[in-house]
């Protein structure tokens, strides 16, 4: 069975990852979705780079206030695909 992952655990990772060496490659990119009662919803896709390993990786993230609260503080280039 597939575990779900909570945004708030996905946000404390994209934390995690900051703090352990990897860099938000900008612009973070944003794509709309829709969900099946037909409210419009974007998720944040944020490519993460560890130069000194060479290695990249893929984090996505539905908003939540601490996520848009993070991308304002950090002044982070948001682009919608």
């Amino acid at each position: 069975m597939m575990k779900l992952i909570k945004d708030s655990d996905r946000f404390n990772r994209l934390m995690e990852a900051l703090e352990c060496g990897w860099e938000i490659e900008e612009p973070v990119l944003i794509r709309a979705t829709w969900s099946n009662t037909g409210e419009e919803r974007g998720v944040y896709h944020f490519v993460l780079r560890k130069k000194v390993e060479d290695k990249t990786n893929l984090l996505s993230l539905a908003p939540s206030a601490k996520l848009l609260d993070f991308l304002a503080e950090h002044r982070i280039n948001v682009t919608g695909l």
